[in-house]
């Protein structure tokens, strides 16, 4: 695999929003959906290393604490992932007005308002509950003599963090948390706050870890001798939260976490070396199991040569075929419309296929809109980044608009409707084209990035392929009949689409939208993971197959007891799959099919009915397929 220099970061994935379609859009920057060729990826390395041991000179230095959070949650491997925030000051309280009586310190609205605030777009990183406006205690008093404003609250409000009253006129007070002792200074300001808050939570999501629990610190104490030694603070107060009084050392690409008392250890490094050798310097004996990964990987990005067709050339899964080449690349024209002329800093432009509508992106992110009239239809600011590609395609008396940038970031939307809060799609690496058309069984997009990888999506069924085209792709374009236009500064190539191979789940994915899962029960509540988790069991990616078969698992398999409703009708796409000899979780999905039918009610019923199509694998060349298909027989009674 090739490697490349640069600093290493985890792509992010958002969970996307509802979908105008279906409900429901492609996960961001899914690579485990049916249909995704192979690529090579690249392996990036970290060329800089970070002493965190120095971290407290750059906590000393007079510059915005919000540039320094932007640094930290970077250097961790978060990414912006675009989009719109999911927490906001105005969706926390739609209707509150400031009170001059009771003034908000500047830097609270400023963390609200900050554009890279990792927390307003995925919370879940950090297992608090915002408070807003600002209130009294949930659960303690006030200290004597004045009052907390809280603004922020562990999951369980077992601990609160806010702002004395009497300091909310300074712009960045400190910050007080309730412990057993009463109300006692967590940080020396909201910005240190925040910028704690963040290297407490960060690291232990996207960076290595090894936790070296209480007992065996406290049996060892030259452990804490030896992190003292070898190790400086980062000049943070104690991190106070359910019960806990920790201290933060800093080192090589490396945080350590020391819970005073003594207390448990936790290492965090940005690489694997960098927790190894902490651990190895504090003396600490670890195993392959107690060093846990990042929750999150990298996306990957693809390792392509430059874009090349002749005429007959073929995908090696037969989902296109070079129909034409041409020398001169296909220039399509732009409608000439006075809004366009005027536009400053324009950076893309394109029209659909008639020439009614006219879409632009410019250099600050913005995305415009006009009717061939000259009439402007929208103006939205939906990017971070310049502008790098947009499309526009009309569906029905609708219109669809999607627009690329230079960080990666897909967004799209209906223009009768306000666009997804969440990127539709994003990817390491600048958006270099844009697609849309409608096919004839509905509409579809097509994106290329700067690495080389063209993804087409059916935006009715979410299937989506990913093309390894190669690198120098200038534009595209979709036909109404099947085929891909891929221009590079060598010409145009005109590739005719396989449908069935590019979407092999698509047929699939149409049947289970037939039926209304959200109306169903499984697991945890309405079956809406249901229909995707089937799908995802037909992936070509076997760690996708079989993490789809242990969601179902959970959803599904109630052994000895009724089986959820979702369960009965999950039971003959279940079964339809494992008849296909190619798909690459057998094993574990007969087990699936065999538990729901040692539970009871009309699932079990609905296996026993396909139990006679089943029977054949009791001879199955795999072992494991064997004894599961046993299993089945034996949950089912006598196959007789």
């Amino acid at each position: 695999m090739a490697e490349t220099e640069g600093t290493a970061v985890l792509q992010v994935q958002s969970a996307g929003e509802a979908d105008m379609w279906r409900q429901r859009v492609p996960p961001s920057g899914s690579t485990t959906t049916q249909g995704v060729a192979p690529v090579a990826l690249v392996c990036v390395r970290m060329t800089e290393i970070i002493d965190y041991g120095r971290f407290g000179e750059r906590l000393a230095q007079k510059r915005s604490r919000w540039e320094l959070l932007g640094e930290i949650q970077r250097e961790w491997g978060y990414e912006d992932p675009g989009g719109e925030p999911l927490v906001t000051r105005a969706g926390e309280a739609p209707d509150y007005e400031t009170d001059e009586a009771r003034p908000i310190p500047e830097a609270l609205l400023e963390w609200w308002d900050f554009p890279l605030n990792s927390f307003a777009f995925r919370p879940r990183l950090y297992w608090t509950h915002p408070q807003w406006p600002p209130t009294g205690p949930d659960s303690v008093g006030h200290p004597p003599g004045d009052e907390v404003c809280v603004f922020m609250a562990e999951y369980q409000y077992c601990n609160e963090w806010g702002y004395l009253a009497s300091e909310s006129r300074l712009p960045d007070p400190k910050v007080v948390v309730n412990t057993e002792d009463g109300w006692v200074t967590q940080s020396r300001s909201i910005s240190e706050f925040f910028l704690q808050l963040a290297l407490e939570r960060l690291p232990g999501h996207f960076g290595w870890s090894i936790r070296v629990p209480r007992e065996d610190v406290a049996g060892n104490p030259a452990i804490v001798e030896r992190l003292r030694a070898s190790y400086q603070e980062l000049g943070l107060l104690p991190w106070q939260e359910l019960g806990a009084d920790a201290l933060a050392y800093g080192g090589p690409d490396a945080m350590i976490w020391h819970v005073r008392g003594p207390g448990a250890i936790a290492i965090h490094g940005r690489t694997r070396d960098a927790a190894i050798q902490v651990a190895d310097t504090l003396g600490i004996a670890w195993t392959e199991e107690q060093l846990d990964s990042p929750k999150e990987a990298p996306l990957p990005v693809a390792d392509l040569d430059p874009a090349s067709f002749a005429e007959g050339d073929r995908d090696d899964r037969l989902r296109w075929t070079v129909r034409s080449t041409s020398a001169a690349p296909t220039v399509r024209t732009i409608p000439d419309v006075s809004g366009l002329r005027g536009l400053s800093g324009r950076t893309s432009t394109a029209a659909d296929r008639e020439g009614t509508t006219v879409v632009a992106g410019d250099s600050s992110g913005r995305v415009h809109l006009w009717a061939t009239d000259g009439t402007q239809a929208a103006d939205r600011a939906l990017h971070r980044a310049p502008v790098t590609a947009v499309a526009y395609q009309p569906v029905g008396d609708d219109g669809l608009v999607v627009s690329g940038d230079a960080d990666g970031v897909l967004r799209y939307w209906l223009t009768r409707q306000d666009p997804l809060r969440a990127a539709f799609d994003r990817r390491r690496s600048p958006v270099t084209a844009l697609a849309a058309v409608t096919f004839e069984n509905g509409p579809v997009v097509a994106a290329a990035w700067a690495d080389g990888l063209v993804r087409i999506w059916d935006l009715l069924t979410n299937c989506v392929a990913d093309l390894p085209l190669g690198t120098g792709i200038e534009s595209l374009a979709l036909c109404p009949e099947g085929s891909l236009h891929v221009t590079t500064a060598q010409g145009t190539a005109e590739l005719q689409l396989d449908l069935g191979r590019l979407w092999p789940t698509r047929e699939l994915r149409q049947r289970l939208d037939e039926i209304a899962w959200g109306s169903l029960w499984a697991g945890r509540g309405p079956a809406h993971e249901v229909p995707g988790l089937i799908a995802d069991v037909a992936s070509e990616d076997e760690d996708t197959a079989q993490a789809a078969v242990k969601s179902l698992y959970e959803l599904l398999a109630y052994r000895g007891t009724a089986s959820p409703s979702a369960a009965v009708h999950a039971v003959p796409f279940l079964v339809e799959r494992m008849l296909i000899p190619t798909n690459r979780a057998r094993n574990t999905l007969l087990l699936l099919i065999a538990d729901i039918a040692d539970g009871r009610g009309e699932a079990r019923e609905a296996v026993q009915e396909a139990l006679p199509s089943l029977l054949h694998l009791q001879d199955d060349e795999n072992s494991s397929i064997r004894w599961a298909a046993a299993e089945l027989v034996r949950n089912c009674g006598d196959p007789e």
